[in-house]
């Protein structure tokens, strides 16, 4: 039993552990994904922040041309960040300002958008809301980040488009969905060791061993062995032995209600059969297991229990059974037969009574036959 329920115990674990665990990864990967992300997203924009000054101070003083201080503040983003791709510094008038082609400085931005280089509509959406507009491309490996530099009365004064690479960041989410998932798995190994043992001791070999002490009760004493406890189940037994109780007192009740009536109908049977039965004739009352229930003549067997039908007609007598059984078999309806007893010829006759509340009786009358008796004396007299 016990290997049973560790199976099955085992099997809905693992289930609803691992669709714990999936759900929890799913929800884990877009946590990951929104908290590495933004913290990409937030670098690129301090790193332009950090260099807004000169940028805007630039755009200012030669909005045509860009500077030097523009030229080395853009190089040195990528220099000391690996993850920036490419780098798009537009005017206000959205022409290119500064590009790594020196060939696409100062096309406008819509030639700039027909040749194909904006994949994405965020620097558009960066001049038109004039708020940093963050797009994905390239199926997920990196991000168009279109950062506007705003002047005094919130003027738009230029455009930074960086494309910065997700690699790190889809590194860094994989990482944390592995420690994860095998973090999981492991505390999972661990509560269901914890609760598999706990459940053993405290559920299934309690259970075995009530059920154990339920097989071993007796029909004669109704009694449960079983140690109290102070849980559901020793509830449960608790339940179970006042049930016995319960049962063996109303068994109890009616074994004397069954002595009673037993002596009740006895006595009704005598009334009965002293009033309808002859003088000289024997009638005997069996029960449903052909026990003797009572007689008008004395018994010639005395048995310490009840004395059997076949017990006073054993095998010598075969008539007597063979109308009997007649009459079992046919309730209600009287049977009669010729026989002898003691050197006596007897008429026989019997009938089965059976109740609608499966009360059976069988009544067995042996009258002296008259007519044979008168023969005979006429024979002795000739």
């Amino acid at each position: 039993m016990i290997k049973k329920i560790s199976i099955k115990w085992f099997l809905w674990f693992s289930l609803v552990s691992g669709y714990a665990i999936i759900l929890g990864a799913f929800l884990y990967f877009n946590m990951f994904k929104h908290t590495y992300d933004a913290e990409l997203q937030d670098q690129v924009i301090d790193t332009v922040r950090r260099s807004a000054g000169v940028l805007i101070d630039g755009l200012t003083k030669r909005p045509s041309v860009v500077t030097v201080a523009e030229n080395d503040a853009i190089r040195l983003w990528s220099d000391i960040d690996a993850r920036i791709l490419n780098v798009v510094y537009f005017n206000a008038n959205g022409t290119v300002r500064w590009h790594r082609d020196m060939n696409l400085i100062g096309q406008t931005l819509p030639d700039y958008d027909k040749s194909g280089y904006l994949e994405t509509d965020a620097v558009f959406e960066a001049f038109r809301t004039k708020r940093h507009r963050v797009v994905m491309k390239n199926d997920g490996m990196a991000y168009e980040i279109a950062i506007p530099l705003k002047v005094k009365g919130d003027v738009v004064a230029g455009v930074i488009s960086i494309d910065i690479s997700r690699e790190q960041v889809k590194q860094r989410i994989n990482t944390a969905l592995m420690y994860y998932i095998v973090g999981a798995a492991v505390i999972f190994a661990l509560m269901g060791f914890i609760l598999y043992m706990f459940v053993i001791r405290n559920v299934t070999a309690p259970i075995i061993y009530l059920t154990d002490s339920i097989d071993n009760i007796s029909t004669k004493t109704l009694q449960m062995d079983f140690v109290e406890r102070n849980d559901e189940i020793g509830a449960l037994a608790a339940a179970l032995e006042h049930f016995l109780t319960k049962v063996k007192r109303e068994l109890e009740e009616r074994e004397v209600l069954d002595k009673q009536r037993h002596n009740y109908e006895e006595e009704w049977w005598s009334y009965v059969l002293a009033i309808a039965i002859p003088k000289g004739s024997r009638a005997i009352v069996v029960d449903e297991n052909n026990n003797i229930m009572h007689t008008n003549f004395e018994l010639p067997v005395k048995n310490d229990g009840p004395v059997h039908l076949l017990d006073i007609f054993g095998g010598t007598q075969q008539e007597i059974v063979q109308i009997v059984g007649q009459a079992m078999d046919s309730p209600g309806k009287i049977y009669r037969a010729k026989t002898q007893s003691g050197g006596k010829p007897f008429l026989i006759k019997t009938m089965q009574i059976k109740s609608q509340g499966g009360i059976v009786r069988t009544i067995i009358v042996l009258e002296p036959d008259a007519g044979e008796n008168k023969g005979r004396n006429k024979t002795n007299k000739e």
